[in-house]
């Protein structure tokens, strides 16, 4: 036999066994033939499986990434019984079986009947067919992955705030990829399974690698969560290395740095109000979506917590010292810093976001608790809305450009923005105005270290309360608010002037087939 293998190691060849083979093998080890330490046969029929021959015996083994599993004796196995056994190995499921018993067994119950049937009866037994209810195998296991998900999320959700990320927290566990998976029992998972789902999510131009990084990383999540607290009902009880932990995506966020000027956030309000209509067959923006907007701009708030203003929040003429302002607060529960905040705001900016609210309530002829309504069911809009409505103004749907559609604001001359560079436009403002304390007090960027007061106190009182520096915060909106006013007035103008884009042609709708009912 040609052999390779290096000094102390055994020595290795690769070949389809056949019986001859191991009758060879048998015969070196009575002759006293075995080169060095020994010699493994690597079969190429079947996957790790190698008969190990050593001076003494010749034995059955499978190995692989996870670890060599003894098969027993060639003496009493034949090759086609450890292929078998090899291929069973392959295919248990980690915690449901422990192939270094199971093949133990059928080697000692083939060596005392000699049947094959009765050793497989004895190690392998036949599994009765599935029975068990969706309810029984919740509460007993084994889990499948739909059962990790859906008991993860029960103990993570109320584990966050309320808010943006709360929200879309479940979108990424329910993700079409994981969700092909659901009915795959969680031991029966393995690296190589979900090495393909990530290059899946990774090569689907649909999905973001940022959002193909969280889909991943809150599996991992999910499955340690199952590991530690839930390892029964998982069957990972034996698991002792986390293989999933070795399941990255290699993404870090770049700097946005983005500021849009006072003009584009006032010619962006100008542009919104004109074409509330992008299209003959869709509804128009709704108040409730416009007044949202105008807030965002005129008072720089995170759109997660603004949307969520209630009317009884919004106290007017709340100080002598500042005639005809309204004071909004907000409970720390909707702020990402998880303290109360209070925000004055100046008449003339109040007055257009009240504006659209009373429009709201005239066209239901019933207000509602919220300053910016849906125009849809009895909430408030979404927090993604205003980002919607960006993406429609630039003539996109779902990220991609829309058929048919103008991009508005490349037509109006208006850089692209997001909501959260409204904050980094009003910062610069006022920090180039020295300002930069009323910014931050207006932004709600706080150090963690405020007073024990500030961070209980009740909304009521926000608007008392001293250390919400309202006179300060003030200060600094005065300034921004007249600015994006007096900008919007001239960008009004401008807008007006720019010829309106040809309107899109109507769909031809083909005539109706169906006959109408006679008339009698």
């Amino acid at each position: 036999m040609a052999v390779e293998g290096g000094r102390g190691s055994y020595a290795r060849q690769r070949i389809s066994l056949t019986q001859g083979h191991v009758n060879k093998a048998r015969a070196m080890i009575r002759k006293g033939e075995v080169p060095g330490r020994g010699l493994d046969l690597v079969d190429d029929d079947c996957a790790g499986l190698v008969l190990r021959v050593t001076r003494n015996s010749a034995t059955w083994m499978r190995k692989s990434k996870a670890g060599t599993v003894r098969i027993g004796d060639s003496a009493v196995i034949t090759l086609a019984q450890a292929r078998d056994q090899a291929e069973r190995i392959r295919l248990a499921v980690p915690g449901l079986h422990q192939p270094k018993l199971e093949t133990r067994i059928f080697e000692e119950a083939l060596r005392q009947t000699g049947s094959e049937k009765a050793a497989l009866d004895a190690a392998w037994p036949e599994e009765e067919p599935e029975t068990q209810t969706a309810d029984a195998r919740r509460r007993d296991g084994p889990w499948v992955v739909g059962d990790l998900i859906d008991a993860y999320l029960t103990w993570k959700l109320p584990k966050l705030k309320e808010g943006r990320w709360r929200a879309s927290y479940a979108g990424y566990l329910r993700h079409p990829e994981l969700a092909s998976l659901s009915m795959v029992t969680v031991a029966g998972l393995d690296l190589e399974m979900m090495l393909g789902v990530r290059q899946r999510l990774l090569e689907d131009g649909d999905t973001k690698r940022s959002a193909a990084k969280r889909v991943i990383g809150q599996f991992r999540d999910a499955m340690t969560w199952g590991w530690k607290e839930q390892a029964l009902r998982c069957r990972l009880v034996r698991m002792e290395v986390p293989w999933w932990d070795r399941l990255t995506v290699d993404y870090a966020s770049g700097t946005r740095d983005h500021v849009p000027t006072v003009e584009e956030l006032a010619r962006t309000l100008a542009v919104a109000e004109r074409h509330r209509s992008l299209g003959q067959t869709e509804h128009s923006t709704g108040a409730g979506l416009l007044g949202a907007l105008w807030a965002l701009v005129l008072s720089g708030q995170r759109t997660g917590a603004l949307v969520t203003t209630r009317v009884s929040s919004c106290v007017p003429q709340f100080s002598n010292e500042l005639p005809g302002w309204t004071v909004i607060g907000w409970p720390g529960a909707v702020m990402k810093s998880d303290m109360p905040h209070g925000l004055p705001i100046p008449p003339a900016a109040w007055a257009v976001i009240e504006r659209y609210r009373q429009e709201d309530a005239w066209a239901r002829e019933a207000p509602r608790p919220w300053m910016f309504p849906s125009r849809r069911g009895k909430g408030h809009v979404s927090y993604l809305a205003i980002n919607q409505l960006l993406s429609r103004l630039q003539g996109l749907r779902e990220g991609k450009p829309n058929p048919g559609h103008v991009d508005l604001l490349a037509r109006y001359e208006i850089r692209r923005w997001t909501p959260h560079d409204v904050r980094r436009g009003l910062a610069t403002f006022l920090g180039e105005r020295r300002l930069g304390g009323a910014a931050a007090a207006i932004l709600d960027h706080v150090d963690g270290k405020a007073e024990e007061r500030e961070r209980t106190a009740p909304v009521t009182r926000l608007h008392y309360d001293r250390a919400q520096r309202i006179e300060l915060k003030a200060e600094g909106l005065a300034l921004w608010c007249d600015a994006i006013l007096e900008a919007y007035e001239r960008e009004r103008e401008a807008v007006a002037r720019v010829p309106m884009p040809p309107p899109r042609p109507r769909t031809i709708r083909k005539p109706s087939t169906k006959r109408k009912p006679a008339v009698a």
